[in-house]
């Protein structure tokens, strides 16, 4: 079931007509993730709510799925989606991007011991895993002798990762950050170099429903205010200790 918010209204007085309606995810740490008490959290909360009061808009946020997000929000369900979503010709048919807003890589993470050997002789023989319907998932698919193990999402895939169900994780390398850094991490590790070929790595956009145009240049005017303002570098800042656009 789908948990919903209400954004801060930068105008109270706002119309019903003018409330943007935002899914988001909250399986990805510390993009977007729900804190000890069950309230919604991470970079992409703070951007949403930056974005809105910049808008002038009053924001309505829905959890979703990452598979439901470009279905839902290509459908006309949602105005925008907030989901560390890459830009590929397939999901450009269902959706209209925003500009970017930050830059993403892609990393195997795994037990420490196994940093000695090449990424690519630990495919061929170790077990993976991944978040289904993702390009991370797809690539293991094509680059490993045995098919992954799919995750709904990132708290699964680190389960499988943690009961040794698989030996190597493929996500995205922001996303492993707080893993890591965290007690149940500190057996893991990154293994080999970022990947960012084969849609591994990239651009991330907001995804904006399709058939409104003026919608997408009030978003991406936006965006671009509070890139130049220093907002975004100052969000980011307080999930990352580097600048991740």
């Amino acid at each position: 079931m789908a948990a919903t918010l209400l954004a801060m209204a930068a105008s109270a007085g706002a119309p019903a007509e003018e409330v943007l309606q935002v899914a988001i995810t909250d399986t990805a740490p510390p993009f977007a993730y729900r804190d000890d008490k069950g309230a919604l959290k991470g970079f992409n909360v703070d951007l949403v709510y930056a974005l809105c009061q910049r808008l002038q808009r009053q924001c309505k946020i829905e959890v979703l799925r990452f598979p439901e997000v470009i279905p839902a929000v290509g459908g006309g369900r949602y105005d925008l989606g907030v989901a560390n979503t890459l830009r590929t010709p397939e999901r450009e048919k269902l959706v209209r991007f925003s500009r970017v807003i930050w830059r993403s890589t892609s990393s195997l993470i795994g037990h420490r011991e196994l940093g000695g050997s090449p990424p690519s002789a630990l495919l061929k023989r170790e077990t993976t895993c991944a978040i289904a319907g993702t390009r991370q998932f797809t690539w293991l698919g094509e680059n490993t002798q045995t098919p992954p193990l799919a995750a709904s999402g990132n708290q699964e895939l680190l389960k499988l990762l943690g009961q040794n169900q698989c030996a190597l994780a493929l996500m995205p390398t922001q996303q492993a950050l707080v893993f890591l850094q965290g007690k149940e991490g500190q057996a893991f590790a990154y293994i080999g170099a970022p990947l960012a070929e084969s849609g591994l790595g990239g651009d991330v956009h907001m995804v904006l429903r399709p058939g409104n145009d003026s919608l997408k240049a009030e978003v991406d005017n936006a965006l671009d205010a509070l890139i130049r303002d220093g907002t975004h570098d100052r969000l980011s800042r307080r999930h990352f200790p580097y600048s991740i656009l």
